[in-house]
């Protein structure tokens, strides 16, 4: 077994990768970064500013593969033979690929449901025998975040996360069109119907035109601020949770929990018998290449080999203020305003994580509400008072708005984003007077690169809040421009891809 291998891996799919010209085993299936994460190497890139990035904290991961730059390791698939070189950010721009030379699919549906977690399963289930539906998961599997659990969530009884996904998706009927691996470009008016233009794995453009759409599209991890907090070796919970449970490979052998939640992950890895130790006050990380220590506000240093940041996650908003929702702040997240069928405006329908943060089954039974709704307006029987009453069992999570230790912190060395915005950039801008997070955007590239702010945007408001002590409610938070991801046309010409902005 490999140096992080939890468990055995299945001897026929192995095969030999090379990084900066050394052999290590891998697995066929298995992401480059996984691979290498496996055989414990972390630091796989860097950034525009010469910070040693890894793979689980900010994204993406250009590296040399076989001799050709500018490939996002995350994405890519491990082959016998592959060669593999760090590379830096430099002119790589993580882009959504349209391969020009294959045909636009069109495809007509009653329904498209954007998200293929809990909730957005529930509303397949609840309209599928009598509209027509096709649900869109970027990831490479259905189920969201319950996918990446390993044990029994509440209200699914006592079987594993993925034994339930896939007997609830086994539910799916004819009418039912599955796309995973796949992104949603947006969500635009079309006349009677919505256009929802999606990018298959594959790199087909299809044009979805629906009557109703729901949004969801679920959450994201809170990014906590603290000194190296992009250091290879530091994960988003997320992450951890997928390399652990999906993949089967320790994040670490010694680690350190960070966040408001730490019971998140602590209980996974109980599990697989990793060691952990939870800081409730992380300042900053150190190490030559990798995480080697993590110290805490009160000087304590704690000897670990991987961080996991486990603070919580609030919902995904962009795909909401794109498609013309607006956004309150409750609990201590943005959340969008609903009337009283869950609808952002008519014929646009939010639910699960991004409306609330709330257990699996929550979501779950608010995606068959949603669906409910959606019966009724197409003039069939339902029921949604059934889910209203059921749901009133679940009080959504409230989530901390940390105090940041703002002149005590090496602002510099603390990442809001992964496009080299430090929290020292960003405070420095509102410092000189200026609070609008447009203008800020502008000067500083947060929320401008490829995620448009789903993991930055919310800490740079909170800079902004606590810098000026104006309330998180009352700042007027930009709206996610269309599309939703940066969108490069691939033209294959005589056996050489050629790309054109």
């Amino acid at each position: 077994m490999r140096p992080l291998d939890l468990t055995e891996k299945e001897h026929s799919r192995k095969v030999t990768i090379y990084f900066e010209g050394k052999p290590y085993e891998a697995y066929e299936g298995e992401k480059i970064t996984v691979a290498l994460l496996a055989n414990g190497i972390y630091w796989l890139t860097t950034s525009t500013e010469g910070r040693k990035r890894g793979a689980f904290t900010f994204g993406p991961v250009p590296m040399v593969v076989n001799g050709i730059k500018n490939i996002n390791a995350r994405k890519t698939k491990v082959r016998d033979g592959m060669r593999l070189e760090r590379q830096g950010y430099g002119d790589f721009q993580e882009t959504v690929e349209i391969d020009e030379g294959k045909p636009v699919g069109r495809l007509v549906v009653d329904v498209a449901v954007i998200g293929g977690g809990p909730a957005g399963i529930g509303t397949v289930l609840e309209v599928q025998e009598h509209l027509t539906v096709a649900i869109i998961e970027e990831k490479g599997w259905l189920g969201g975040d319950l996918w990446l659990k390993g044990l029994p969530q509440e209200g699914f009884g006592e079987k594993k996360p993925q034994e339930v996904v896939n007997e609830l998706v086994g539910k799916f009927n004819e009418n039912v069109r599955v796309f995973k691996g796949t992104i949603a470009l947006g969500v635009f008016d079309k006349g009677e119907y919505f256009l929802v233009p999606i990018v298959t794995g594959q790199n087909q453009l299809i044009e979805i035109m629906a009557k109703r759409v729901v949004l969801a599209v679920g959450a994201v991890d809170n990014i906590l601020l603290f000194e190296n907090n992009d250091y290879p070796g530091v994960f988003r919970r997320s992450d951890a949770l997928e390399v652990i449970n999906v993949w089967g490979i320790a994040p670490g052998r010694k680690v350190a929990v960070v966040g408001a939640f730490p019971e998140e992950i602590t209980a996974e890895l109980e599990r697989w018998g990793i060691d952990y130790v939870v800081v409730p006050n992380p300042k900053r990380v150190e190490g030559r290449e990798k995480v080697e220590r993590l110290i805490d506000m009160n000087g304590h240093s704690y000897e670990v080999d991987a961080v996991i940041v486990a603070d919580g996650r609030r919902p995904d908003i962009n795909p909401i203020t794109q498609a013309g929702g607006k956004l309150k702040f409750k609990r201590g997240y943005y959340v969008p305003v609903l009337d009283s069928q869950h609808r952002i405006r008519d014929g646009i329908y939010v639910a699960g994580s991004a409306v609330s943060i709330k257990p699996h089954y929550a979501n779950y039974l608010e995606g068959r509400l949603v669906g409910a709704y959606i019966l009724r307006e197409f003039g069939f029987e339902a029921e949604p008072c059934t889910y209203e009453e059921r749901l009133k069992d679940y009080e959504p999570v409230a989530v901390p708005v940390h105090k940041l230790p703002l002149d005590e912190f090496n602002g510099d060395d603390v990442q809001i984003c992964g496009c080299d915005v430090s929290l020292g950039k960003v405070d420095n801008v509102v410092k000189s007077g200026i609070t609008d997070l447009q203008i800020i955007k502008r000067l500083t590239h947060l929320a401008m690169g490829f995620c448009q702010g789903r993991f930055c945007l919310f800490n740079g408001a909170v800079v902004v809040s606590q810098r000026t002590g104006t309330p998180m409610d009352r700042l007027d938070i930009p709206v996610a421009r269309p599309p939703l991801k940066n969108i490069r046309m691939k033209v294959t010409a005589e056996g050489v891809e050629e790309y054109a902005e």
